[in-house]
């Protein structure tokens, strides 16, 4: 709407995006008839989310992933500090592990190609999720999978349709 003399903005929602070095925060702006998108702030302790390790990107095709965040992670005696990303969960699925086969499997080819090494110490398993650990100079890389199982009712075991949800998880 040019040149109408007034102009109406309803703000939806915040537009952030992760890009090398940390997260920005996106301004739109309108001038002399022209919008445009320019970096309003860098990250900042009010916006701070850490980045993931880089080679974690672009992260797994084909879902949706959040913003990251900053996380501490415990296994056995040690704490990893570091960021995590969720991804929105695959709901209702019949057969889980079509959904985080391919997800390993793409992280483990990606991953070994530039240098990381599986470290079985990190891993975990169960019917409930699972995540694969990954090491190179002194960095964690975590590969998670969580599943939420649905049921018919009250004295049914845990059963499919279910929901899978992706993460990973990276130390600084």
């Amino acid at each position: 709407m040019y040149n109408a003399g007034r102009m109406g903005w309803w703000v939806v929602a915040l537009l952030a995006v992760v890009l090398a070095g940390g997260l920005y925060l996106l301004e739109q702006s309108y001038t002399a008839g022209e919008p445009s998108t320019s970096v309003a702030a860098t990250s900042t302790n009010a916006i701070a989310h850490p980045a993931l390790i880089s080679d974690l990107y672009p992260p797994y095709p084909g879902v949706a992933w959040g913003a990251s965040s900053p996380e501490q992670v415990t296994i056995s005696t040690t704490t990893y500090a570091g960021a995590s990303i969720s991804a929105v969960a695959t709901t209702s699925t019949m057969d889980p592990g079509s959904a985080f086969m391919p997800f390993d499997a793409y992280y483990e080819k990606a991953l070994t190609q530039l240098g990381w090494s599986v470290d079985n110490t990190l891993a975990a398993g169960g019917p409930m999720g699972g995540q694969t650990g990954y090491r190179k100079a002194g960095a964690v890389i975590l590969a998670r999978f969580s599943v939420v199982y649905h049921t018919n009712h009250a004295d049914a075991p845990s059963e499919c349709p279910c929901d899978v949800t992706l993460s990973l998880f990276s130390t600084r």
